[in-house]
């Protein structure tokens, strides 16, 4: 039996895309009979509880003191100087995975990184900031300290030095939302419905959402939904959505608006391809991996001419075309196509 040690400097309670593929890991290497573990520091930084995603058989050891670490593989999420205080960690193989922002800041808007470090610290903190220029200086000599480097989006390993290249894999994240035999007569709903979720401040795009409220004020055939609220009486406040039943609800609406300036893969995305739903979004680069219907924006007017576009599709009765378009893009990232891969890698 393979030991897999996973750790991390966060707690996972907040429950976000890097939270859910840890548990996601997790899960799935513990049901092909490995003995998993979860390290991370006990700073709560969210309301769920983490266990009720975790199978029975996974630990998780959130705590400021550890054992020693001796697993088969330690898959550590990367962040500048946390892999130094595990210094007890006698693992046979040590993985970074790279998946924050401030480790390969380019994959997102310039508008959030290429920027003064004041600006800087106002947008992420002081953390980041840290984060974000120390990585500038010891990138190469941190992550020589691993034998692999994995990287969730390609384009990564374009920021990267060249002496790391050979040590680099690169795994795509994958979603569970699963629905292959998505069956929905479009004519059951009498409007065309976009779903905002999360886009509450600046870096992910409540700017661009709001605008766009502005403009489809009047339209009676749209309706938008959101989880977040906005000084717009056109929008539809959601109540929480709970995680098993966010994969019926993106297959209900229409299109997934996610402008986010801040990226380095787009768990979201995958998530609504596979519940049959398009996405228009970003046209930053972490989002380049994904085909139509992933529509990527850069403008205002894009934003409105797709959705748009869209709408008038929607009206012609076609849509049952790009809802068939999106879970086979989809597919491309689920668990039975990229498990495989992080098995092989991990094990």
């Amino acid at each position: 039996m393979k030991e897999i040690a996973i750790i991390t400097h966060y707690d996972l309670s907040i429950f976000r895309g890097g939270e859910k593929f840890i548990i996601n890991l997790a899960n799935a290497l513990s049901n092909i009979g490995c003995k998993v573990r979860i390290y991370s520091y006990p700073f709560k930084r969210g309301k769920v509880n983490v266990r009720k995603y975790l199978l029975k058989d996974v630990e998780y050891i959130s705590d400021f003191s550890f054992k020693k670490i001796d697993a088969d593989t330690s898959y550590y999420i990367y962040a500048p100087l946390v892999y130094k205080i595990f210094l007890k960690d006698k693992s046979q193989k040590k993985i970074a995975g790279l998946h924050g922002f401030v480790i390969i800041p380019e994959l997102s808007s310039q508008d959030v990184w290429n920027i003064n470090p004041i600006r800087f610290y106002k947008l992420h903190g002081l953390k980041a900031l840290f984060a974000y220029y120390y990585e500038k200086i010891m990138r190469k000599r941190d992550l020589n300290n691993f034998d692999f480097i994995h990287i969730i989006n390609p384009y990564m390993k374009y920021f990267l030095p060249n002496s790391l290249i050979q040590k680099t894999v690169y795994i795509p994240l994958w979603t569970n939302y699963l629905n292959d035999n998505f069956v929905r007569k479009e004519s059951e709903n009498d409007k065309f419905t976009i779903l905002i979720l999360g886009s509450n401040n600046y870096l992910k795009g409540k700017d661009i959402c709001e605008k766009i409220l502005q403009y489809f004020h009047n339209k009676k055939e749209i309706e938008i939904l959101s989880n977040v609220q906005f000084n717009n009486k056109k929008i539809k406040l959601l109540e929480f959505i709970k995680e098993e039943e966010m994969p019926k609800f993106l297959s209900s609406v229409n299109v997934l608006l996610y402008p986010s300036r801040l990226d380095t893969f787009g768990l979201t995305i995958i998530e609504s391809l596979n519940c049959g739903t398009p996405v228009i979004t970003s046209d930053i680069l972490a989002h380049k991996i994904f085909s139509y219907p992933v529509i990527l924006c850069s403008t205002l007017q894009d934003y409105l001419k797709n959705i748009l576009k869209l709408f008038h599709i929607w009206k012609e009765g076609l849509y049952s075309i790009i809802r068939k378009k999106a879970l086979l893009e989809g597919k491309k990232f689920s668990k039975d196509q990229v498990f495989p891969k992080y098995r092989d890698f991990l094990c």
